[in-house]
Parts: structure tokens; sequence; C-alpha cells
């Protein structure tokens, strides 16, 4: 059967630049379309990073295209069965009418990989209609052939042969699925291109998207040139909403531990606007945490809940807590919890305190008497919201446009935060800035190291180090 080439996304972040997507010939002559006007060279072209934006539709419809941080890389979908579609969708790469074995690929052009090297590839994807694929495999390019990373596979209930990554589904009020998968090269590559894909196991006419919603990031894929060995491997589970979403938190995490020479194994559940009690009700969450053997859990509740906690003592806040931390511990017997100190913003008149200090000082007060309460589970608490207020004081932008989520920056904060929790050591010099601003990020950096590391001179002057 014919075969198409459905080019998705070329359209470069970085300096302006512009690639070709019409090629022939790695796919069995495939036909392409959707091809962006320019002739860039290939370079190296990696971080690769696609957010989801609002984006250009008039584009979207003429290229098919969409914006992707990193020059010359390119997504496309390769379909078997001739009649895949793209569709305009401002909030991500939209496709419909996948069959058995299509696939998403993304190349990115190199000129030099050393034999041995460590990537990372993490995507975001929602099943936008009932009848979409199911079940997915990550693959990469090695060797002449397409291999998996079989230990990371799971087995369908339905059936076993099915060896499948991740999956997706339907539901009335969209619930991503977060995917992460390192993965070494073993072959060398010289003046040629990394290439990974998504590939289908089952048809499926039904949209599915590279994206969630708003500030999800939809896929990145990460080199690790010149990062120190692996030291130790974790196996971390992150619950939470947007708080932990936006800006991609969680990749930050592993971007960071790995630049850092730990191997971080991710197993995420974010879905706007969750709290704990609602988290337990959810599918993608059960099955995150039913995975079990974690080392740690990173837990945030809706942000407001802790500061309600300090404020009215609300009995069933405190039972949602117990309830996930006695799931989490029934699969994960020797996991660290950790709950998240959020930061306060002047969102809803600063959430209906009046003001930056009230409402930060109830924060505090009730994610502390929230562990107080639950001694017996022997809770870390990560102090995000002291981070955020030392960088206030700072004129960092932590907050998004929206005056209430996480900005990059505030993102970046958050997921040095957390690393540093774990491992309790100073940065040194091959963390990664995940796309901050150099300068921004070593800011952030010791802001980090002092509210950890330092916690007694935490509201010390930066400049007295």
């Amino acid at each position: 059967m014919r075969r198409f080439l459905l080019y998705v996304a070329v359209l470069i972040a970085i300096g302006g630049h512009q690639a070709m997507a019409g090629e022939r010939g790695e796919h069995g002559g495939a036909a392409m379309v959707g091809a962006l006007p320019g002739n860039a060279k290939a370079v190296d072209s990696f971080p690769v990073r696609m957010e989801t934006q609002r984006y250009d539709t008039a584009q979207w419809s003429r290229y098919g295209c969409c914006s992707l941080q990193g020059s010359d890389a390119r997504l496309s979908v390769v379909s078997e069965s001739g009649n895949t579609l793209f569709t305009t969708n401002e909030q991500g790469a939209t496709v419909a009418g996948m069959g058995l074995g299509d696939y998403y690929l993304l190349e990115v052009p190199v000129t030099h990989v050393m034999a041995g090297e460590q990537f990372d590839f993490m995507c975001t994807m929602t099943a936008v209609e009932p009848d979409a694929p199911k079940y997915w495999v990550f693959e990469y390019w090695d060797c002449g052939r397409w291999n998996s990373v079989d230990a990371a596979l799971h087995s369908a209930e339905e059936d076993s042969s099915i060896r499948y990554s991740f999956y997706t589904k339907y539901f009335q009020s969209a619930h991503p699925v977060t995917f992460a998968q390192s993965f070494t090269l073993m072959q060398p590559i010289e003046n040629g291109r990394v290439k990974v894909r998504l590939r289908t196991l089952a048809a499926g006419e039904g949209k599915v998207k590279l994206t969630g919603s708003s500030k999800y990031v939809s896929l990145q894929l990460l080199r690790y040139k010149g990062a120190p060995d692996v030291r130790d491997q974790r196996r971390i589970l992150f619950v939470g909403n947007s708080f932990t979403y936006f800006y991609g938190t969680p990749f930050m995490f592993k971007e960071i531990a790995r630049s850092e020479g730990h191997q971080v194994d991710i197993v995420v559940s974010v879905k706007g606007g969750q709290e704990f009690s609602e988290h337990l009700e959810l599918e993608r969450t059960i099955e995150a945490i039913t995975r079990g053997g974690f080392d740690y859990a990173f837990l945030q509740d809706t942000s407001p809940n802790a500061a309600k906690y300090a404020d009215t003592h609300d009995a069933a806040i405190l039972e949602a807590c117990k309830k996930i931390n006695d799931l989490t511990l029934c699969y994960s017997p020797n996991c660290q919890l950790i709950y998240e100190h959020t930061w306060g913003c002047p969102y809803g008149n600063y959430r209906g305190y009046g003001s930056y200090e009230r409402l930060e000082e109830l924060l505090e007060r009730g994610t502390q008497q929230l562990t107080e309460q639950l001694a017996e589970y022997e809770i870390w608490v990560s102090p995000i919201g002291k981070g955020f207020t030392l960088g206030r004081a700072q004129n960092l932008s932590l907050l998004h446009t929206d005056h209430r989520h996480q900005s990059r920056e505030g993102a970046y904060m958050k997921a040095c935060i957390n690393y540093l929790l774990i491992y309790r050591a100073p940065f040194t010099a091959t963390v990664s800035c995940c796309g901050v601003n150099p300068e921004t990020a070593q800011t952030i950096r010791r802001i980090a190291e002092r509210v950890v590391l330092h916690a007694d001179s935490e509201h010390a002057q930066l400049g007295d180090e």
C-alpha cells in the first residue's frame, strides 16, 4: 500500500532558521507533504524542546508545522495506511486515522555522535477521541534497525503479546500520558541524524495529539554529551497538577539529575486542578502509583489546600493525605514521601488572603501542620515556596503571565529544589540550565542551595556568600 510521510513540525525557534521537510528515500520512497520554505544547513540540533503554545493557525494550515526549540529538527508522521490526516490545532500536533504500525518520527541532524552516548526522550500525548490508538512503543534507530528498551515495556492485560511503552486513552476530562525514556546509542553517527519514533501497536481512527493543554511540554529529545558517567539510579514518582506540569518540571528534574551524573526513572501523573482526593479517583494516577518500586514520591496537592488547612483544619484534606500516602507505601514500602510546599501568588486576591505575606505564611504553616499530623509517615517537605519568596526579592520572574502558575524560571526553581532535597550536594559545572538563561539559572540554583542546603540562613542576602 502506498506510504505517505506527513511532516508536521519543522519551524525553528532559535535564530529564526527554517529547514526543508521534503526529502525522499529513507522511508521506502514515501511521498512527503507539508514542507516549510527555506534551506538551512544541517548542524547539531540538540536539545530539542517542543512546547505547547498558541500556534499560528495559518502556518499550521499551510505548512503543517509547529515550533521546536532546536535547529533543523523535524517531526513527521509516517503512515502505511495512506489515510493519516493532520488537523490544525492550536495546542499540538494532532493526527487522525493512524493504522497499525504508523508512527510519529523525530529526526535530529548531528555532525558527530560517539558510541555509548546517552539520550532522554520525553513526551506528553492525549487521546482526543474515544477511538484513538491505545498502545504505543518508543523506538530508536541504532545499528541499522529500530530498537526498543525492552526492560521498560509493559504487557497489555487483554493480550500479553502486546508489549508497549505507554498507552493513550480518551477521558471525558482529558488526562494526558506523560512518558520519559532514557536510551544509549551503540553505533557512532557521522553527519547523520538521531532518529526516534512512537509507533502504534493498534489501529485507531480517532485523533491523538502530542500535547496536553497549556504549557505542557509536548516532547523533548536531550543529548548528554560531556555529562558525567552515571553514578547511581533512582526511581521517582511525581503526582500533581498544573503546578507540576507547567514547563515540564519532572522533565527538568530528570535532565538536571542526569547532567549531574544521576540516572532517574520517572513516572508521572499530572492533571490540571486536581487535589489528592481527586487523584485517588483517576485511572492514570492509580496506574502510576501501583507500578511500585519507587525510591521517592513527590506528591503535590492542589496549592490552596495547605493554606486552607492552616486556616480551617479541614479534616477532609488530612484524610486524603493519609489515603494517598497509604496507597503509595503499599506498592513502594521503602519510598520516601515528599510533600511540596508551593508558592504564594497574587491570583484571586492572593487566593482570597489579601497579601503575599499572609498567603505564604498559611502555605508554610499548613504544610508543616499536615506533616506533623502525619508524623508516622516521616514525610519530607520540599521548600519550593521559600525559594519563590527569595526569588521574588531578587526580582526573578518566577510566575507565568497568569500570575499563578510557574514560568519556565519558576519550573526550574522547583526542579532544582526537588533535586537538592534528594541528592544533598551543591550543583557542579555540568548542571543543565534546561532552557533558562544561564545567568538567571545560576541565580536560581544559588537560591535553591540556600533554602535546601543552608536552611538556617535562607533569609540572608545572596551577596553575603
